[in-house]
């Protein structure tokens, strides 16, 4: 999806001296997809490139986890990322696109897919959470969108820098099933989801949960164990690595247009095409997200914003350099720019 926002003049001002360069510059100091800025959409820890960025703490480090129950009683429950101050006790999932469908209505976090005509396909929506995790257990009372085919919703917790993955998505061409997968360090291996049959999921709303750990991974369907992952066997002979998510991520939600998508894969897989008007809305329901943290809260932040360009954080670990983005590139990339005005 597109990111758009309006950055200051200073920092496009600066950007020219910099350009030709392979970091930002201090006053737009974060990498995310090609472009430099200093607001949370491109310096959150996972979205932001640390390689790429200014300097080593120009990234903002991950918040820690938070063990809660998130009820969506209030609007700031769920926020565009943008106005978002770095304080994850307040505003617990962040809409991280442009335009925002993300919104708190009537109790649920409602994530929406509007008709891009332009494209002609859906554009969709993901909130992620502001605070991370690192092994957990985490259930989310959802109904989903699959009211139509090529509608796909998620659930997943993921670490975007390195790709590690575990995830829960239905597709629109059948509401009546919930599909588990999981993902290692960005290699697509698309052979590793399982289906379950269960009541249609577009209906009513059920509880799906996610127990991560060091050992095993265990989705649960209102809480019924549908699926088990054992660490000990995803070992690798050929890479001699056991290919098992570890890396310290978050929860994320999601609603995207997968019939409409132009690959065929993905069509097939979430049926297609994916019905359209003018006025169509596509809509997922997430009524609570309950986080229980691997041996309760860790620190979270202070509340105050996050640091930025050459400050020094004041503590907290630091983004994870483990993943493959996180690698010295062979070849000067394209040198960064400060994103346009709207």
């Amino acid at each position: 999806m597109k990111i758009t926002s309006i950055v200051t003049a200073a920092a496009l001002s600066l950007a020219s001296s910099v350009m030709g360069q392979s970091t930002c510059n201090e006053f737009s100091p974060c990498f995310r997809e090609g472009y430099c800025d200093s607001s949370a959409m491109f310096c959150l820890w996972d979205l932001c490139d640390p390689v790429k960025s200014y300097n080593s703490t120009s990234c903002w480090q991950p918040e820690g986890c938070i063990s809660q129950t998130v009820n969506f009683d209030s609007s700031s429950d769920a926020v565009a990322i943008n106005s978002y101050q770095g304080n994850p006790q307040t505003n617990k999932f962040l809409s991280v696109f442009e335009p925002n469908n993300v919104a708190v209505e009537n109790g649920n976090m409602v994530l929406k897919m509007t008709y891009d005509a332009p494209n002609n396909k859906g554009f969709g929506a993901t909130a992620k959470a502001s605070s991370t995790i690192h092994y957990g257990r985490v259930t989310a009372r959802i109904k989903t969108a699959s009211v139509a085919t090529g509608v796909v919703t998620s659930f997943i917790i993921i670490n975007e820098q390195t790709g590690d993955e575990i995830d829960f998505e239905w597709v629109g061409k059948d509401p009546a099933q919930v599909q588990t997968n999981y993902y290692y360090q960005k290699e697509l291996d698309y052979t590793k989801m399982t289906a379950y049959s269960m009541a249609d999921t577009s209906a009513e709303y059920h509880d799906y949960t996610i127990d991560w750990s060091e050992d095993r991974i265990v989705w649960l369907v209102d809480n019924q164990p549908i699926r088990e992952l054992k660490r000990q066997d995803t070992f690798d002979p050929q890479s001699n690595v056991y290919k098992y998510p570890t890396s310290e991520s978050r929860v994320s939600f999601g609603i995207w247009d997968g019939g409409n998508s132009g690959a065929q894969g993905t069509q097939e897989w979430s049926g297609y095409p994916t019905p359209w008007t003018p006025s169509t809305v596509y809509q997922a329901f997430v009524d609570s997200v309950t986080i229980e943290c691997a041996g309760g809260s860790s620190k979270p932040s202070d509340g105050g914003e996050q640091p930025t360009g050459s400050e020094q954080p004041t503590g907290g670990e630091q983004p994870s350099e483990t993943g493959k983005d996180s690698e010295a590139p062979s070849s000067a990339p394209e040198p960064p720019k400060c994103r346009p005005r709207n």
